[in-house]
């Protein structure tokens, strides 16, 4: 199906102008100006201001009838949308934004493993499963990036296979700060088997201490 007009300029715009706000390239003291965007970047109003309500359901800015529309200060932005996190990631606050991504990363994950090991949801056990085979895989072929695309899908049911939906939503930061600092493979694979093999065997106290491991090898590559 042929993407509608426009729909490329539009998620450029959404990119281009969240780096902005992130960045304090559009100021919070300072209205946005659509018709200045639009002559900016090319674009039509209704791209621009699509684009801005994209931006207001991420929390980077507000709009008000007859008071215009807004940058919103960090405490308003939405903290686990994955455009945020990796604006944030890649902005002059990254690597302290890094730090805090990975420290909730250690709050969430061994507890994660310690709830999968007692729930042993079947679908997200068998994802974690096929994950790690990717991974050892990509290991036996050298392929660090089949690796780390695996790497990912093993985290993300990790925390699904906790069976909790709040710890579900947690996945989002924790992938993020999973693709931020690539994974060793050789280094790490076998800390990550440790944790699958003890989820496995219901094991809830090595699962969580599996995981504490696997992130203590983790933060000497970061």
């Amino acid at each position: 199906m042929a993407a509608a007009p426009g729909a490329g300029l539009h998620a450029r715009l959404v990119e281009a102008l969240g780096r902005l706000i992130v960045e304090g390239g559009l100021p919070q003291g300072e209205p946005i100006v659509p018709e200045d965007l639009g002559r900016r970047f090319s674009a039509s109003r209704t791209v621009v201001r699509e684009a801005l309500r994209v931006l207001e359901s991420k929390g980077l800015v507000a709009a008000r009838p007859r008071v215009g529309t807004w940058p919103q200060p960090p405490e308003r932005w939405d903290a686990i949308d994955p455009d945020v996190i990796a604006w944030r990631v890649g902005g002059p606050d990254g690597p302290k934004h890094l730090g805090d991504l990975f420290e909730l990363r250690g709050l969430v994950e061994p507890q994660a493993a310690r709830l999968a090991a007692r729930h042993r949801l079947p679908e997200e056990l068998s994802a974690m499963a096929a994950a790690y085979g990717l991974m050892a895989d990509a290991v036996e072929r050298g392929d660090a990036e089949a690796f780390a695309q695996a790497d990912p899908l093993f985290h993300a049911a990790l925390v699904r296979a906790a069976g909790n939906s709040l710890f579900a939503q947690l996945q989002v930061p924790v992938l993020a700060a999973v693709r931020a600092v690539p994974e060793p493979p050789g280094e790490t694979l076998l800390a990550h088997s440790r944790v699958l093999t003890k989820v496995l065997a219901k094991d809830a106290d090595g699962a969580e201490q599996a995981a504490s491991r696997l992130l203590e090898t983790l933060a000497q590559y970061r």
